[in-house]
């Protein structure tokens, strides 16, 4: 998933799950996700972290969010992400464009940046792609039992 604007952008990437199936941690730990930010600020610096900060439950939530923002059925649409590392919403303008802001807290870098915040604005045509996107990534990442 890529965000931009003329600025700054932000790359996440899901690499895995944080836990094995095989391990003995219960369900619910067993359900979180490794997301992985790469941040280019303005001035170009490129700041990269990982963070176990989204579950299976999450990614399902930000993907069906999206799919109602997109038919119509509603203006705008907030996460409530269990872990307030990783922030998503996003609104249809008067214009039919989608106005995203993508926040990803970088926790354990030493840069002087603490949070990477993107605003874009996307099309139809690239909501569309993110929720395909999405869609993969929740095949590939199910809720585990």
């Amino acid at each position: 998933m890529l965000f931009q604007n003329e600025a700054v952008s932000l790359k996440l990437e899901i690499v895995s799950y944080e836990f094995s199936s095989s391990a003995g941690a219960s369900a619910e730990d067993r359900n979180w996700l490794v997301l992985r930010a790469t941040y280019t600020h303005d001035d170009g610096r490129v700041i990269r972290e990982s963070s176990s900060c989204l579950s299976t439950g999450d990614l399902q939530e930000l993907t069906a969010g999206l799919k109602v923002l997109r038919s119509g059925i509603r203006d705008r649409w907030d996460s409530e992400f269990i872990e307030p590392t990783f922030l998503f919403s996003a609104y249809r303008d008067e214009e039919g464009r989608y106005i995203v802001n993508v926040s990803f807290v970088l926790q354990s870098t030493m840069e002087d940046i603490d949070c990477a915040d993107v605003d874009c604005v996307m099309t139809n045509a690239e909501l569309s792609a993110l929720i395909g996107e999405l869609d993969g990534l929740c095949k590939k990442f199910p809720q585990r039992d």
